[in-house]
């Protein structure tokens, strides 16, 4: 192995009569460099927009729904405490929810009503922190933001612009992209419509129910899907409005370790037993995850070519090094060298192209991506759902591409090594 090295390194020296070779080289591994580089950090980028993507997600929703079969859940007190018993859960709230339609003095739209616990809200969704707006403007602490959720369905503490418009209202917050629609403030009254709350009238269309809430609070996700649809109330004042009791429509549960999901999930099922049944974050949005997945690979795919061509580099070059070393082979051989070791010779040349570009390109993608992730590239809050590019440099990824690109530029050398070691000492002294 030593001999094999020292040949394969006297070869990638630069010599004067070889410069077309050495320069070859040079470029076969900048094509390496640049290849690993652009992998590293596309898929950084890409990495980022996932877990940027997972995070708003799972930041509006809880990670596991608990619900019952054939109606909600009525004695939900006692099925919280089940499940806060449980090992690895980190919050637990009740919920209801239902589709209606918002309506304001300048505008309509349909919407998701969601009936919360504001002691328990901040511990499964991030509705506390994403508050933005409220009665004394915009919150500078996490405490001023729960204050506003504290009193949501309080109406002693609603808050109006207009002092004609005195009426003591439960206190609702809506998202900023909903309250630009609706061209409402905190303060503003909005009214919530239940298209059949009052069953059928007399000629057997449905009567909508309607009850007036204040906005007491703007909140804003990041998500445009969550900020123009979804809306907060507390639940005895969903329960009222929907005339459903003491029943809630589920609970709501988060975890410590996210991808633990599936075993907790079958854990709630095994402690409430039948008719309850839960769902989790992986299956709610399997396919959005599915094709964010696919997507990277197939990227990750697509990029590699640009290392399969540097390969091809690696073999040309390779190739040209037998041509011009024939001479040598052949007397190396004479002198007792197996073909094993000629062999050899030639696959740590490429091994150590390989190497080096792998290498010098793994530093230019990490720093690629650090300079990214710290620059903050801006875009288009009308065409993205953030405002700067997302990065997330993933150790196990950064391996993966070093690896795969020097096996690449392994295999490339296969076949020129092979030619290398079938040369005939015979035929290539017999012109000497």
């Amino acid at each position: 192995m030593r001999f094999a090295l020292l040949i394969a390194l006297s070869h990638l020296r630069s010599r004067k009569k070889e410069m077309g070779v050495s320069a070859i080289t040079l470029i076969s591994i900048l094509g390496v460099t640049i290849g690993v580089a652009a992998l590293i950090i596309v898929l950084s980028v890409m990495a980022g927009f996932e877990i940027d993507l997972r995070d708003k997600i799972l930041g509006s929703n809880a990670h596991i729904v608990v619900l019952r079969y054939g109606s909600g859940i009525e004695d939900y007190d006692e099925a919280v405490k089940d499940i806060e018993a449980l090992d690895g859960v980190k919050g637990v709230a009740p919920f209801v929810y239902s589709e209606m339609m918002i309506r304001s003095a300048h505008g309509a739209s349909g919407v998701i009503l969601k009936g919360i616990d504001p002691a328990r809200a901040g511990k499964v969704i991030d509705l506390v922190s994403n508050v933005i707006m409220g009665p004394k403007g915009a919150p500078t602490s996490l405490q001023e933001r729960q204050d506003i959720v504290d009193h949501l369905g309080d109406p002693e503490r609603a808050f109006t612009q207009d002092d004609d418009d005195t009426d003591a209202l439960p206190g609702i917050l809506i998202g900023q992209e909903l309250a630009q629609d609706l061209k409402v403030f905190v303060g503003d009254k909005v009214f919530i419509i239940n298209p059949v709350g009052k069953g059928a009238g007399p000629f057997g269309t449905p009567v909508p129910d309607v009850k007036a809430f204040r906005v007491a609070g703007i909140f804003y996700s990041g998500m445009y899907e969550y900020d123009t649809k979804w809306t907060y109330i507390t639940i005895p004042d969903a329960q009222t409005f929907l005339k459903m009791g003491n029943t809630v429509t589920g609970i709501e549960v988060t975890v410590h370790d996210i991808y633990g999901v599936d075993g907790i999930s079958l854990a709630i099922e095994d402690a409430l037993r039948y008719p309850f049944y839960t769902r989790h974050w992986k299956n709610l949005n399997r396919n959005l995850f599915s094709a964010l997945k696919l997507e990277k690979v197939v990227m990750g795919l697509i990029l590699s070519l640009i290392v399969t061509v540097a390969s091809l580099n690696i073999a040309g070059t390779l190739i040209l090094v037998v041509l011009s070393k024939g001479r040598e082979i052949a007397i190396m051989k004479t002198m007792g060298a197996t073909s094993n070791q000629v062999r050899g010779i030639f696959m740590i040349e490429g091994v150590i192209i390989g190497l080096v570009g792998a290498t010098f390109g793994t530093i230019l993608g990490l720093l690629g991506s650090i300079g990214l992730e710290e620059y903050g590239w801006p875009l288009d809050t009308d065409v993205y759902y953030l405002d700067s590019l997302p990065v997330e440099i993933e150790p196990h990824m950064v391996a993966a591409v070093g690896v795969v690109a020097v096996l690449i530029c392994f295999l490339a050398t296969l076949y020129p090594a092979s030619q290398a070691a079938s040369i005939d000492p015979a035929e290539g002294l017999r012109y000497e």
